[in-house]
């Protein structure tokens, strides 16, 4: 518990709301490892410290303010502060720049090092004689705080504009690890493909936070088969299409309220559950993805009965399959 002395000298900061006496007391379990080096080093260590955090900063940043520690037993955490091209361990925050604003990207112990990684690739080291250290060094210590609190995401991040001015930054979908779809949903999944047979069936998955639902597709390949056989070889039985207007109204729909395409389903009723070559062509007909952090989801059938699943998803040039557990119950 904090002393009365204690209380009183960050009582503003007890008093707001979602730090309190416990959030006062998880800053003050920190300790902060500060690879910034310079100005931006220097200012980010005066905030940390003045918001009672304990400060390890590299050996050549000067100290523009320091404090004793909050609390007398040893931190219980470790958050590291890195520039680019370093990354932190397994929680913490690098600082980079590009196209002239200065980007800090967060991660959590929940998050994904891989998208911290695509994100950070793109980031120059920080010029410390550029934009006011001032300003990058609150910055820095609003993330580190936010994590020790328990606010932050798992992966969240900011940039501040050669102006000055901050814009919070949106972590793209994680593309290096299947998406989590309820049992539930994916059993509609499986009855609306087993409708198809013996054609491929389609359908689409759509995701609102954590919330996942299924939107059923007509597979669209018989008719444009019947139209032009020559632009469209395939019949149904081997392929599947989306009509253009149809999946137009879907992401309208998906757009107002709200929600992204999780992924793209399609079955295979007589092939393996495997992201075949016509798949692969339909979907990065240029060596580049259609859609972009959509994973697709292939599901086999046998006798109308789904013998297996795979999720395929886009990572580093090319498409990686894993496996997709089906409730027992269906297969």
């Amino acid at each position: 518990m904090l002393t009365e002395a204690q209380i009183q000298r960050y009582a503003r900061q007890v008093l707001l709301r979602g730090v309190g006496e416990r959030g006062q007391e998880a800053l003050g379990s920190v300790v902060v490892e500060l690879g910034l080096h310079g100005r931006f080093g220097a200012a980010a260590s005066a905030y940390l410290s003045a918001g009672g955090s304990a400060v390890e900063p590299a050996d050549d940043s000067p100290t523009w303010a320091s404090s004793g520690p909050l609390v007398e037993t040893a931190p219980e955490r470790r958050i590291g502060v890195v520039a680019s091209p370093h990354l932190p361990g397994t929680e913490g925050v690098v600082v980079g720049e590009r196209s002239g604003s200065v980007v800090l990207w967060s991660r959590g112990e929940a998050a994904c090092p891989e998208c911290l990684l695509d994100e950070a690739r793109s980031l120059a080291p920080p010029d410390t004689e550029g934009l006011d250290a001032v300003l990058v060094g609150s910055l820095v210590a609003l993330l580190v705080q936010r994590r020790a609190l328990g606010l932050a995401a798992a992966l969240e991040g900011v940039a501040l504009s050669a102006e000055g001015l901050p814009e919070a930054l949106v972590a793209p979908p994680c593309s290096h690890h299947p998406p989590v779809v309820p049992a539930e949903v994916l059993a509609r999944l499986v009855a609306h493909l087993t409708t198809a047979l013996p054609d491929e069936g389609c359908a689409l998955l759509l995701s609102r936070g954590d919330a996942v639902r299924f939107v059923p597709m007509e597979n669209a390949q018989a008719a444009h088969h019947a139209r032009d056989p020559q632009a469209f070889p395939r019949t149904a039985r081997t392929a599947f299409s989306l009509d253009p207007k149809a999946w137009l109204a879907v992401l309208r729909a998906a757009d107002t309220a709200g929600e992204r395409v999780l992924a793209i389903a399609h079955s295979h009723p007589d092939g393996p559950a495997e992201f075949s070559a016509e798949d692969r062509r339909w979907a990065a007909p240029d060596g580049e993805p259609l859609f972009p952090g959509t994973a697709h989801l292939v599901i086999a059938f046998e006798d109308r009965r789904p013998a297996g699943a795979r999720w395929v998803l886009w990572s580093s040039g090319d498409f990686r399959e894993w496996p997709c557990p089906l409730p027992p119950e269906l297969t």
